[in-house]
């Protein structure tokens, strides 16, 4: 299937892409707050947001540090913790899961809960 048009059907995610042909299924552990503060402190990750009906949305990985503060941060939710997204600013909670690397920065997939 053209990855131009290919949507997140159901998470969690069992396939990876983007449309330059990079795909993975290398699905690691869920990760913390403190996870994700240990590979931000090594330097930039790849955050990608994946989100049912929507492409994978990949962040570029300059905004990285940026994007942790306003975005991931506030809306993190504990690995395998049962959550109430009322609880979340705008109703809405990631789960985060370290997918590999690409170009030597890990990447990080947000399955957004909403």
């Amino acid at each position: 299937m053209d990855a131009t048009v290919r949507i997140i059907t159901q998470l969690p995610l069992q396939e990876l892409w983007r449309d330059d042909g990079f795909t993975s299924i290398a699905r690691g552990a869920r990760l913390s707050v403190d996870d994700l503060r240990a590979l931000l402190h090594a330097g930039p990750v790849h955050f990608v947001i994946a989100d049912c009906g929507k492409r994978p949305q990949w962040i570029p990985s300059h905004e990285s540090h940026r994007y942790w503060k306003t975005e991931v941060q506030p809306h993190l939710a504990a690995p395998n913790a049962r959550i109430y997204l009322d609880e979340f600013p705008d109703g809405y909670a990631y789960f985060a899961t370290q997918w590999g690397e690409d170009a030597g920065l890990p990447i990080i997939v947000l399955e957004k809960q909403h």
